[in-house]
Formats: C-alpha cells, structure tokens, sequence
C-alpha cells in the first residue's frame, strides 16, 4: 500500500472547530485592517484565532495564501530575541538547529546543530544562517497559549515552531514546501515572503517536502505573493505550497513564530482513514497515486476541510457521513480492493473522532511555564512535564497504529 506505514504514523488534521464562547469586549478595541479591505475587531490573539474560526481560514484552507496586517498580540510580546537568549540559557535551545546560509543561498535546505547553549552561542549560530527551535509552544508561556487557542478555536492539533534570523541575510529559507497547513506570525523585525504555487508532481518526490532532504525545487517562475511581514503581521501558507524568506531588507533581527496546522502528520486526512481500512480488511491498495489529477490527488492527501471534525450533527449521523464520504471517495478513486462492510467502518469512523478529540485535549499547553535557569529544581520540572505532554501525545498517536493493525483497544 501506498506509504501506509508513512500514513499510519503520522499526518491527519482534526479540524475540529469547536463553539467559540463569547468575551467581553474592551472599551478601547483596536481596529485591525486586512488585505482586501475587510476589518474587524480584535482585542487578542484568542480574538484573531476565534474570527479565523469563525469561517474566514475556511475561505481559502488550501486554496491561496491569505496576509491579515497588524494582528493584537503576535509583536513582541508573542516571542522575541530576548525570549531566544532566555530560552538557551535556560537548556531549551540544546536542540535548536540552524540552516546552512550557504546552501540555503544555492538553493538547499541543510541543517544542523545549532549548539546555541548561551546568548554568545546564539549570536555565533545565527552568523551561519537562521536559527530555528522545534516545539517551542511547549518551552515558552506567550506560544502555549497561542496552541491552545488552536485547538480551541480551530479545532487542530497544531505545533509551534520560532525562526530567528540575523538582518540583511539574501536567503533565509530557501525555496521548499512543508507538510502542514501553516500560519506565519511575524513578532520582531520584517521579514519577506514569497510564495509559490505547488510544482507538478514528480515521482519519487514528495510533494510536501519538496527544496528538503537534497532536492531542490526549479523552474517556480514569478511568486503569486511577495510580501515583507512586518510585527503584527499573519500569513498563511497552504499545505504544499512553496515558500522562501530573507531579511536581505530588514535592519533588525527577524523572529517569527509558526503555527503548524498538522493534519499530515497526525495522520487526519482521508489517505490515511481509506489506508487503515483496507489494512484492516487484509486487502491491499489498487490504486496508484502517481496516475491521479492533482485534484483527486489533493482530495486524497491533503488535509480534511475546516470544520469536518465538528459536526454539525449528532455523532451517530456524523459516523453516517463519514462513512458516506469515504465510500464516495473509493469509487472516485476507481479503487476495487474492498474498504470493508458497515460496521467495520462505522468503527474507524467512531475511532478518529474520539482520536482527533484526544489531539486537542487542552492539556497539552496548560499551565507551560516561563524558562527557568539551567539546572534549577524548576527547569528540571519543566522538563518533566514536557516529557509528559509529548509521552501522552505520543500514546494518543500509537492507538492510531494499533487500530490500523486490527486492535480497537
């Protein structure tokens, strides 16, 4: 089957997108412009994340790039320079890493340790290229609340990652395309952008991960969106589209933030639920990827539509849908290997909304405190815990495994 295990272990999106309960406004609300000419009120981050929420992320979700200008609560005060300098004093920068600026100037994505375990180690990582930190919704309090407002407003698992750039680097990223659905928080100095439509597939490349691991994507001609962010400043970038930034313009250090919407790897996506299927009915897979359209080839892969995890029905009526939508997909497909009876796939729809609610439990960024010196009885707690949030993440992602192999337990 088609990267079953590749499917199996990772990549879905629970786009869950729960009720939003209703705040009490300020007095003195700020009037946020977007691009386009729409305003609205927001007053803070939860606010934005709310009104994205609320239908508009669902206007282009893997359609087009979307830029909202000077956002409430994603400057500074959301992650800066001084919270990466805390941050490596503190231990949690051991395994930040930083892209070759050299390569990334030909065209490659090559990374590697940035060893930044002090502001000095920072400093001289940051003249090889960007310095970027994995997972830091978990290491700083201002990014936690940032993800659980994700999954409460959004309905996603999400992950945050910080990207720190030195000013007036020509290529920052280079050109490539990553494997989630991804909102871009500018929080201290500008940065450019530019965007890209996904390039035509080509066999034995994958199509979210394209300018990584060696390859480097050619021939992308003009950008449909480039833009300098500047602090406050929100950009989506679909699923698979290509990216690539520079400070080459920026006389301050650039630090941004990125919400990583990840159905791909928690495996929300209907590849996956049509893969685990056909595993547990002991058939294989008949249809060839490579040979779909790049609609149905989307369809497949991408990510499930905004809102597909929060019915608007009773559950039981949803695990009608559900099953209804798979089956027409299979057809589309022109797949003949057999999904599986009724209650065989009643069952797998039961399963992923009960795992794409554990995905969002909100205990995965409750109470994540400040960086606390290094080697302090409070960092070594903080470590704790984060190796407790990652381990029942973990397990929650395992029963996806285990479920696909015939076990409902």
């Amino acid at each position: 089957m088609h990267r079953i295990m590749r499917l199996l272990c990772a990549q879905l999106a629970a786009l869950v997108v729960t009720t939003a309960t209703t705040t009490t406004k300020r007095s003195a609300a700020r009037r946020v412009r977007y691009r386009g000419g729409e305003t609205a009120q927001k007053e803070t981050l939860d606010d934005f994340l709310r009104h994205l929420g609320g239908g508009e992320l669902e206007a282009v979700w893997e359609k087009s790039p979307k830029l909202w200008r000077r956002v409430d609560g994603c400057g500074p005060e959301l992650f800066s320079f001084d919270d990466a300098v805390k941050g490596a004093e503190a231990g949690l920068l051991d395994n930040a890493a930083v892209a070759d600026g050299k390569r990334a100037a030909e065209g490659r994505w090559v990374a590697e340790r940035a060893g930044a375990a002090s502001a000095d180690d920072l400093r001289r990582a940051l003249a090889k290229g960007t310095v970027f930190f994995n997972g830091a919704g978990l290491a700083f309090p201002a990014l936690a609340a940032l993800g659980a407002a994700c999954h409460r407003f959004l309905g996603f698992p999400a992950n945050i990652n910080v990207y720190v750039t030195d000013p007036r680097r020509e290529v920052s990223v280079s050109p490539h395309s990553d494997a989630q659905n991804a909102l871009g928080f500018q929080c201290a100095g500008k940065k450019r952008w530019r965007v890209w439509q996904p390039p035509p597939r080509e066999r034995g490349k994958d199509p979210y991960g394209r300018g990584q691991g060696g390859d480097r994507v050619a021939g992308l001609g003009e950008p449909v969106l480039d833009i300098t962010l500047e602090p406050g400043d929100v950009l989506y970038v679909p699923l698979g589209w290509v990216h690539a930034t520079s400070t080459a313009d920026s006389a301050e250090r650039s630090c941004h933030a990125t919400l990583g919407v990840d159905t791909y790897f928690y495996g929300l996506c209907w590849s996956n639920a049509r893969s685990i299927a056909l595993a547990r009915n002991k058939v294989g897979d008949d249809v060839d990827p490579g040979a779909l359209d790049e609609a149905t080839f989307s369809r497949l892969y991408g990510a499930v539509p905004v809102g597909f995890l929060r019915p608007a029905m009773d559950d039981e009526a949803w695990l009608d849908y559900f099953v209804k939508e798979l089956r027409a997909l299979q057809e589309d497909l022109g797949g003949a290997s057999p999904l599986g009876d009724e209650a065989s796939l009643k069952d797998l729809a039961r399963f992923y909304l009960t795992y794409a609610r554990d995905l969002i439990d909100e205990r995965k960024y409750a109470d994540v405190p400040a960086p606390a010196p290094r080697g302090s009885f409070a960092a070594l707690a903080a470590r704790a815990s984060r190796d407790a949030r990652n381990s029942r993440e973990e397990r929650v992602r395992n029963g996806l495994v285990a479920f696909a192999r015939g076990s409902n337990g």
